[in-house]
């Protein structure tokens, strides 16, 4: 079966919930909502366009990092597989479309962070020995000359 991979950039739309499966593994869930904006020449500013809201899951360390660090209102981008779940309320069709996130961050062009490591072991094992001046050739600015540990 064909997986189909979505990235969304929006704003976290509900409280970010931070949950335990049967097995004790942390799963997070919350809402995003995307605005589409384009300028309109009349109104001489943005006018809002259709809003799609989607539910976002995740598990493990995203779903630790996501809860410890996103809110309500944050600007947020999201990226994993899209899942369409039809059902009935009330005698009403509805559709909720679902992101099983691969991935979770701020969207930084509407906010800053202080990106910190949970600990040595989020650093990948090939970044672990790697001087990034070595690798270039070239002496890189003091920012991104670095050696992980």
């Amino acid at each position: 079966m064909f997986e189909t991979t979505v990235t969304v950039v929006g704003n976290v739309a509900t409280d970010v919930v931070l949950r335990q499966t049967q097995d004790g593994s942390p799963s997070v869930g919350f809402g995003v909502v995307s605005t589409e904006r384009y300028p309109d020449a009349k109104a001489g500013g943005w006018t809002d366009g259709n809003k799609l809201f989607v539910w976002v899951s995740g598990w493990k360390r995203l779903a630790t990092g996501a809860a410890a660090s996103l809110k309500k209102g944050d600007p947020v981008i999201v990226t994993g597989k899209l899942r369409v779940e039809e059902y009935e309320k009330e005698g009403e069709k509805r559709t909720l479309v679902k992101v099983a996130a691969t991935a979770i961050g701020p969207n930084l062009a509407f906010c800053t962070v202080d990106a910190r490591r949970n600990g040595p072991e989020d650093v990948p094992p090939f970044l672990r020995s790697i001087d990034l001046d070595q690798v270039t050739g070239e002496q890189l600015p003091p920012s991104l000359s670095a050696v992980a540990v």
